[in-house]
This record gives C-alpha cells, sequence and structure tokens, in this order.
C-alpha cells in the first residue's frame, strides 16, 4: 500500500514495535523534505530536524525518507540510528511511484 501521507501509520508502527518503512508518494516525500529544517541529508534520504517524541534515553524519534530506484519510504527512527537507515529492509514496491515520475 503506497501512503498519500505517512502519518499516522509510522506512529502507530513505531508504538507497536513493527519498526519499518512505509511506501509513500513522491509528492509526501517532497513534502517531507520540505516541512522542516534537516537533522541530516543525503543523496538518498533526510531526516526532518524536529522530533516527533522523545524516547526514554533522551534521544529524539524522527520522520525519515529514503528513495531506492524512484520509489519513496518514510518511517520514525531514532536520531542516533541514522546511519542504520540503508541497513533496514524496504518494503516490497507498488507502481504508483513509478508512474508518477
Amino acid at each position: 500500500m503506497i501512503l498519500e501521507w505517512p502519518h499516522p501509520q509510522i506512529d502507530q508502527d513505531w508504538e507497536s514495535g513493527q519498526h519499518q518503512w512505509r511506501e509513500v508518494t513522491p509528492l509526501a516525500y517532497r513534502e517531507l523534505k520540505a516541512a522542516t529544517p534537516l537533522r541530516q541529508e543525503s543523496t538518498d534520504g533526510f531526516m526532518q530536524s524536529e522530533a516527533v517524541d522523545i524516547l526514554a534515553n533522551g534521544d529524539g524519534l524522527y520522520v525519515c525518507g529514503k528513495q531506492e530506484n524512484g520509489f519513496y519510504f518514510a518511517r520514525l527512527l531514532p536520531g542516533e540510528d541514522w546511519w542504520k537507515r540503508d541497513y533496514m529492509p524496504l518494503p516490497k514496491t507498488g507502481m504508483l511511484a513509478s508512474k508518477l515520475f
């Protein structure tokens, strides 16, 4: 399923312990990237600078975006885990993103 907007799904994923990427539309990805200044940025992804929550260890929980092969994804990720984004498996992708872009 491709999400038009990742919230509240990525928030529910985090709360239920299902820490996973969710496929989003290219528009949602661009809007997430432009919504706030970025804490981290790479050629294939970003992490917003405004935390959506503070974890028990004091680290912030941030919205992250990732793009790969013309598909776009979002999830929540602790700030200290930015480096892990490339090691977390992506879901099976739909066809919408490739048709829109």
